[in-house]
């Protein structure tokens, strides 16, 4: 009976010997392997983050274009021309399309205003809106893609029909470089420049 009961004591021993090696906590190697994970999957969210808030803006820009782009077409089905608004944009905060949201304005601009153009619009916006349009030899203010540099008014469709463009500019991340997106008559596609930027 006591070899029996030396026996028992020898196993539980041997099992508590064990448990205390198994219970003995993470390695210094393995904690920075969880830390380093953890981190590159912080730096994923806040990046896609960033991604999702930059595309809500962007999606604001070119839901207005689509309307103006209807508003264009019902003007020239009732008068046979597009409408042109001319180089400044619209609304515009005081300092500039910058971050800062600013209430829609259909009173703004020179004549004609955004008036005369019935585009609906939620809320205020964060980008500046013009549109300039054309037709025949015509060219408003005499320079082709006024005030954005990265329309160009092709040959083909000047000297030919009336045509528009509308342009969408705001400085959506602050640093000076504006994001741009452009829509055009003679295009179905709203063309992005600089997104993010």
């Amino acid at each position: 009976m006591a070899r029996r009961l030396l026996g028992v004591a020898k196993r539980m021993s041997t099992r508590a010997s064990s448990s205390k090696a198994r219970r003995r906590g993470f390695t210094l190697i393995e904690l920075m392997i969880v830390v380093a994970i953890v981190g590159i999957l912080a730096i994923l969210a806040v990046v896609g983050y960033r991604k999702l808030v930059l595309s809500g803006k962007v999606t604001e820009a070119k839901n207005v274009i689509a309307g103006v782009r209807i508003a264009q077409e019902e003007y020239k089905v009732e008068r046979g021309i597009y409408v042109d608004l001319g180089t400044g944009l619209c609304p515009m905060a005081t300092s500039g399309q910058t971050q800062t949201k600013t209430p829609w304005n259909p009173a703004c601009g020179a004549a004609p205003t955004w008036a005369v153009l019935p585009v609906h619009v939620d809320g205020p916006v964060q980008f500046g809106y013009t549109t300039r349009a054309g037709g025949g030899n015509v060219v408003p203010g005499g320079t082709i893609g006024e005030p954005t540099p990265f329309v160009t008014v092709p040959a083909a469709v000047v000297g030919t029909n009336p045509w528009y463009y509308v342009t969408a500019s705001a400085d959506l991340d602050p640093g000076g470089v504006f994001t741009e997106l452009v829509g055009t008559s003679w295009q179905n596609t709203i063309f992005t420049f600089q997104e993010g930027q």
